[in-house]
């Protein structure tokens, strides 16, 4: 999940600094960001949550079932 926030974040930088260049050299830095960055961050953020899905229910962690829920709460 880490993976997939800071592959969102980081380009705030790089696209505040071409709108503030502006022109061609901004437009080629917004172009790069589109075309060669984010492809490969959609598809490791997807690897990367299909890994740690797979790692937490083989780990017979049910982290999104409703069991987990109800037994914390019966704990107390």
């Amino acid at each position: 999940m880490m993976v997939a926030f800071f592959g969102g974040f980081l380009p705030i930088f790089p696209f505040t600094a071409a709108l503030i260049i502006g022109g061609s050299a901004g437009e080629s830095i917004s172009i790069f960001l589109y075309k060669q960055y984010y492809p490969w961050v959609i598809a490791l953020a997807s690897i990367s949550v299909i890994l740690g899905l797979l790692g937490m229910y083989l780990g017979k962690q049910q982290g999104l079932s409703i069991k987990n829920f109800d037994s914390k709460n019966n704990k107390s």
